[in-house]
């Protein structure tokens, strides 16, 4: 099953500071969705708030994707403060360009700390309160780069490729449950 309606449901998304993130949270909001909102940067918080439907309940969360516990306590702010969670869009990401060569280690784990590890830290965290939902549903964003490697993207594409197999994987995992 997953998630067939969004009126009255709620979304927590990662990243929603801009870009995609604050598209969605635009256009889930216009759908009479609640959404619990993260990004490092409150300031784009604040303006993404200022961007959405105010029939719908919003709460903002400056969240470092790539922190385990500070994904932890984001899933279960957003959950107590909205009485449940119906999805999680983990949207999070960074990218760093050079080549493999000489692209320093440091770049490359804090790649993979927002990309990767952000997505697995969304999905763990996230789980026991979709699980509790009717209809639930886990995002994760990759992008074609998880699909094609391109020179000076090693890092990104490493990240994306990872994002897709984690999430090939746990949706087997969770084909007989209610979260799609």
């Amino acid at each position: 099953m997953s998630v067939t309606n969004f009126n009255g449901k709620v979304a927590a998304i990662t990243g929603a500071g801009s870009g995609i993130g604050r598209s969605l949270a635009v256009m889930l909001t216009k759908e009479g969705c609640n959404v619990a909102i993260s990004d490092l940067d409150s300031y784009g918080l604040e303006q993404t708030r200022e961007m959405l439907s105010p029939a719908s309940k919003v709460s903002l969360h400056v969240v470092d994707v790539a922190d385990r516990m500070q994904m932890e306590t984001f899933a279960s702010a957003a959950n107590a403060e909205h009485g449940g969670v119906n999805m999680i869009f983990n949207n999070a990401g960074v990218s760093v360009t050079g080549l493999a060569e000489n692209m320093p280690y440091e770049d490359m784990e804090w790649l993979m700390g927002i990309n990767f590890w952000g997505v697995v830290y969304g999905c763990k965290s996230f789980l026991p309160y979709l699980r509790e939902a009717n209809e639930a549903a886990i995002i994760n964003i990759s992008s074609i780069f998880g699909s094609i490697a391109v020179p000076s993207q090693s890092a990104y594409n490493a990240s994306k490729f990872a994002v897709k197999g984690y999430t090939y994987a746990l949706r087997q995992e969770l084909v007989d449950s209610q979260i799609g």
